[in-house]
């Protein structure tokens, strides 16, 4: 929603208490005496952030769903990859509420790449007896937002997939989904404008004032660059919230300027490096004064296929078992006893929740499907694996607020952050074994040692330590009530030993007076857990286990007892284990209760 004030309609008390002002001004007002007006005690505290169980957007809406599938013939798109250009459909179908005024807010949706005919690889979609339509396969979530009041669109982009599917083309479709993308939007603004196409019936009840576009695998990447491509159109379409689902991101995507969220499942096996991490973190710092959050989501049981229902019920839906062809990896391994794998109805639930809740707010300013995003609410009971819930440690979600709500102690961008943190307070390592800082090359995720792979592209700081150890950091009497938690991403690293319990440790405020108030990190959080999973490059099947960077967010109410107008330092003390490693980016003050 934008932030445009909306004035409620006048009822005259305005006038009256003018009225009346002005005739106690002019009877018996004494003009030497002087009026002092009471002014509140400057904010001391921070804003306790909002907590509880997340709004279930689940349930079907009051309205009757309407379908229009549509074919609105041919483009030709460009390759970014080998400079081709080749024809393709406008083809695909839209749903919203039947007999409504609307206007509607309009979504998008994009699938990826997968076979494109049942009869058999590689041949057109268009000369097969049995398409593939992999565009239907999100048709559990486009039909209940369309029952909710919204006009989602579902694009086919199966000719793409014909054109870049070769085994020697590598990534070859990004720029091409992204014309497409901005070719079907094209074409619902004139029919909202004029009519046409045989959509009269849609003239005037399409809300494109911002939109929302949500593309999976390779159209993760190609709504990712659909934000680039747009922008540089004479007619750009004033897009505000991408969410890129299980993304492959071949051409270093920096989304900027948009609501962002990039979700990577755990037990993906065809973008088994999770690649949605590193389009996330391409872009949380890739611009100053961004107005938009980003996210990154890790759902733990996820795999890449079981989103989309036409390919969960393919040939292979399982896309584990391109990896573990035996399926026995102990947390991925559909074979396993015990594993920590979503059923696909599950991950649809799961699906429909951080789809629906995501696009209701982001795009429909629905308020009640805020809390979510906060980083402090749990997801409803229907999306854990028991039905009931709470599953906090199934979905690690990662916040980073507009940049007017956060103020940044330290990115760990540069090898300065081992001395001198964002503010420019000093920072120290007292009793670790040993302490750096690295990055990760990306795909195959080495270039930090400690634990291979990483598969976040961060520079971050890793920290070892065998006996109680102390990271400080100083703030420089900083003031701190504007914000609402304190943030930290953290690494366990898979590559000790020492972590197989999990990690756990203090965070520390102190005052310039010298008041320390502790919170321990594992109240707060469920994500320090050892990742799970064999050794990801065993040398039969693969496994599933990597570590990655996910939130530990503690309520700044937690810290009562310092002065927060005063902060003098923050401290991470390791005293919890007797020994392990982490990697620690992005230690940020946030307000998360922000509003779209």
């Amino acid at each position: 929603m934008s932030n445009t004030f909306r004035s409620l309609p006048g009822n005259g008390l305005g006038l009256v208490f003018l009225s009346a002002f002005l005739f106690l001004a002019g009877c018996g007002g004494d003009s030497s005496s002087s009026y002092v007006e009471d002014t509140p005690d400057a904010k001391t505290t921070p804003d306790a952030v909002s907590t509880g169980v997340a709004a279930d957007p689940s349930t079907a809406g009051p309205f009757t769903v309407a379908e229009e599938e549509y074919n609105f013939g041919r483009m030709t798109v460009m390759d970014n990859k080998n400079g081709d250009s080749y024809d393709t459909d406008i083809h695909g179908y839209i749903q919203y509420p039947e007999g409504q005024t609307g206007p509607f807010p309009v979504v998008l949706f994009l699938h990826g790449r997968h076979g494109t005919c049942y009869d058999g690889w590689g041949i057109d979609d268009d000369d097969c007896a049995n398409p593939i339509p992999s565009y239907r396969g999100y048709e559990y979530i486009s039909r209940n937002l369309a029952s909710h009041g919204y006009a989602v669109i579902s694009v086919d982009a199966n000719d793409i997939n014909d054109n870049d599917s070769g085994p020697s083309n590598g990534d070859t479709g990004a720029l091409a989904r992204s014309m497409l993308v901005v070719r079907h939007l094209d074409e619902f603004r004139t029919i909202n404008a004029s009519g046409g196409n045989s959509l009269d019936m849609l003239t005037g009840k399409l809300d494109m004032s911002e939109i929302g576009i949500m593309g999976h695998s390779r159209g993760g990447e190609g709504v990712n660059q659909t934000v680039i491509y747009n922008r540089n159109q004479p007619e750009p379409h004033n897009i505000t919230a991408v969410f890129s689902l299980a993304p492959t991101d071949y051409n270093t995507q920096t989304v900027s300027n948009v609501t962002f969220l990039a979700l990577a499942g755990y037990c993906d096996g065809d973008v088994e490096d999770l690649m949605g991490n590193f389009a996330y973190d391409t872009s949380r710092y890739a611009v100053d004064n961004d107005p938009y959050p980003k996210f990154q989501l890790i759902p733990m049981g996820a795999n890449h296929n079981y989103y989309n229902t036409v390919w969960t019920t393919d040939t292979r839906p399982d896309d584990w078992t391109i990896l573990d062809s035996d399926g026995d990896d102990p947390w991925c391994g559909e074979n396993a006893a015990g594993n920590g794998r979503d059923t696909p109805e599950v991950q649809q639930a799961q699906g429909l929740f951080f789809i629906a809740s995501f696009f209701r707010y982001f795009i429909g300013g629905e308020q009640e499907f805020g809390a979510y995003w906060n980083g402090q609410t749990s997801v409803p009971g229907n999306t854990c694996p028991d039905g009931t819930g709470p599953c906090d440690d199934r979905y690690l979600l990662s916040i980073h607020a507009p940049a007017a709500d956060r103020l940044v102690i330290d990115d760990t961008l540069d090898p300065a952050s081992l001395t001198t943190n964002n503010l420019g307070g000093a920072v120290r390592f007292d009793g670790f074994s040993s302490f750096g800082i690295c990055q990760t090359n990306g795909r195959p995720g080495e270039g930090c040692d400690v634990a291979t792979p990483t598969f976040n592209i961060a520079e971050q700081l890793f920290m070892a330590w065998d006996t109680a150890a102390t990271y400080r950091s100083e703030l420089l009497g900083v003031n701190a009530v504007d914000y609402q938690v304190l943030s930290v991403r953290v690494g366990v690293s898979h590559g000790d030993a020492d972590n197989t319990a999990g990690q756990d440790f203090q965070v520390i405020l102190e005052d310039m007076d010298g008041n320390r108030v502790s919170a321990l990190a594992s109240d707060y959080t469920e994500s320090l857990f050892y990742p799970p999973g064999r050794e990801f490059y065993d040398e039969t099947n693969h496994g599933s286990q990597k570590t990655t960077l996910n939130a530990v967010d503690i309520p700044l109410t937690a810290f009562e007892g310092v002065d927060f107008t005063n902060l003098n330092a923050i401290e991470l003390t390791f005293d919890q284990t007797p020994a392990g490693t982490v990697q620690v980016t992005d230690l940020v003050l946030q307000r998360v209760d922000f509003q779209p």
